[in-house]
């Protein structure tokens, strides 16, 4: 039986991070409506060994179970947030060029650059393989804190969506008057021509 001692820290320990995947898990899909799939299959597979580990009978076989179960664990941890910041980044980068491409964002939403930093950041956490992590723990970790910091910047942006709007609309206001100048301009140009042929 593998409960209590000497597996008791290793389950424990499996046990803290399956609830991290699962509080994740629970809140990635009501941001995106949808099930993650990827996670909830790596925290299926910590139930599949997690049962080989239960009927098991050698403690080499138990440890390497559990130890498969807490790989897959974390695993569920960074695919759940992964997709989250995929699914934030995604979001961020429609609002600034699908939707607002012409607005000098600086100009309309304060600590724009922090905002910028933060989308670099969370870049680059993404493009991280597997194989250059050396401290897991520390990189899901991080990658759960861009979550946060993308979220922040997703309500940031939102709340000033009224303001790019008018920003737009200023713009178009400028352009009409340059295409009304240079309208009105070349109209001159044509009349003051016509008038030195008659």
């Amino acid at each position: 039986m593998i409960v209590g001692e000497p597996y008791g820290r290793d389950i424990q320990q499996l046990q803290d991070l399956y609830n991290t995947a699962e509080a994740d898990l629970k809140n990635i899909g009501r941001i995106k409506n949808a099930l993650i799939v990827t996670g909830v299959n790596q925290c299926r597979y910590v139930g599949q060994h997690l049962l080989r580990a239960l009927v098991a009978g050698d403690d080499e076989r138990i440890r390497s179970e559990l130890d498969a179960a807490k790989k897959h664990a974390q695993r569920a941890i960074y695919d759940i947030n992964d997709s989250a910041i995929q699914f934030y980044l995604q979001q961020i980068d429609d609002l600034r060029n699908r939707h607002f491409p012409t607005v000098d964002f600086a100009s309309v939403v304060p600590n724009y650059g922090d905002i910028v930093a933060t989308l670099a950041k969370a870049r680059r956490l993404v493009e991280i393989t597997s194989e250059a992590v050396e401290d897991r723990e520390k990189y899901y970790q991080e990658v759960r804190s861009a979550v946060a910091s993308l979220r922040e910047v997703s309500d940031i942006l939102s709340e000033h969506q009224p303001d790019l709007v008018r920003a737009v609309r200023r713009e178009n206001g400028r352009k009409a008057v340059a295409w009304a100048g240079m309208g009105i301009t070349a109209l001159s140009v044509l009349v003051w021509g016509a008038s030195r042929l008659l």
